[in-house]
């Protein structure tokens, strides 16, 4: 189920584009919906729109130079997702395009007025894009830790650690069964656990942010590489960038501690758009290693 619902004119396609790869680099394809990459062939469009929008927790409207144009027509596509997103009492937030102004109430149908009381954002079209979306994201992250309820995520004080510790089991039982020639050592590491030398090869697993999205959440994470030459490091990055490639969701026995109960939670890991050397420089001052940047997305398991 797609979070976030982008509503958009196809005059402002180009950027919308902009918005939405930028979004699905930052809460990942799957929360995001936009028409013309969501909609499968021979279905009704009007009510997959609609459903689309129900399912929603929030619509983010982009708002260009021609947003006005055809507002006031009963059958503007998007008139009706507003109207949708009204109804069923789903959180819009506005993004103004460049310079184009917030639309006054007056302007607007009764119907979508209230749209123009909402406190607008703003996404340049030049080199001011990238600054204006990062603070885009904090203010999306905001609006749905807002929104979100008690679900699995929040019951199980153990959840993070059985995350963290499952990826690294992952990642280990697979490098194990396909890498030969490397014995390493896994583990999960603080800021206080990091290794002071490199006389033996290693991955760590450092999480460094966790973030609430509705019923969702996130853990950021760095994994380093450690090893005596940088053919081994480059080796073992490369393995775990194809894996998570090939298969990013953790399978669920990977989850499951000794004794335990199998997960209520699913976890998919995706790359993540932060910089990993300013991490890096935030948590240690060892010499900078080879590190990659990773989300862990956990979701309630969806019980069939």
């Amino acid at each position: 189920m797609a979070t976030i619902f982008l509503s958009y004119r196809r005059t402002d396609s180009p950027q919308a584009c902009r918005v939405y790869d930028w979004l699905g680099q930052r809460f990942g394809l799957d929360a995001l919906f936009m028409d013309v990459q969501a909609i499968p062939v021979a279905v009704s469009f009007p009510d997959f729109i609609r459903k689309a929008i129900e399912r929603s927790k929030l619509v983010i409207v982009l708002i260009g130079p021609q947003w006005l144009a055809k507002i006031h027509e009963a059958d503007d596509p998007v008139r009706l997702e507003i109207e949708a997103a009204i109804a069923h009492k789903i959180t819009l937030l506005p993004v103004l395009i460049g310079s184009t102004p917030m639309p006054d109430g007056d302007e607007l149908p009764h119907s979508i007025g209230t749209i123009a009381l909402q406190n607008a954002a703003v996404v340049g079209v030049s080199f001011d894009f990238h600054s204006h979306m990062k603070s885009l994201s904090t203010r999306i992250e905001g609006v749905l830790g807002t929104l979100a309820q008690a679900s699995v995520i929040t019951s199980d004080p153990t959840l993070i650690k059985r995350a963290c510790e499952g990826i690294i089991y992952y990642l280990q039982q697979e490098f194990d069964a396909s890498v030969q020639g490397i014995p390493l050592q896994w583990s999960v590491v603080g800021t206080t656990d990091f290794p002071h030398d490199a006389d033996y090869s290693k991955v760590t697993l450092f999480l460094h942010r966790v973030t609430r999205l509705v019923d969702l959440l996130e853990l950021h994470f760095v994994l380093s590489f450690w090893a005596r030459n940088a053919g081994s490091e480059q080796t073992i990055a490369g393995f775990v960038f194809r894996q998570f490639e090939r298969n990013p969701i953790v399978p669920e026995e990977f989850l499951v501690p000794f004794g335990s109960e199998p997960p209520l939670f699913d976890v998919r890991v995706r790359w993540s758009d932060e910089d990993a050397r300013q991490v890096w420089r935030m948590i240690t001052d060892q010499p900078l290693r080879l590190s990659l940047a990773c989300v862990a997305t956990l979701a309630p398991k969806q019980r069939g």
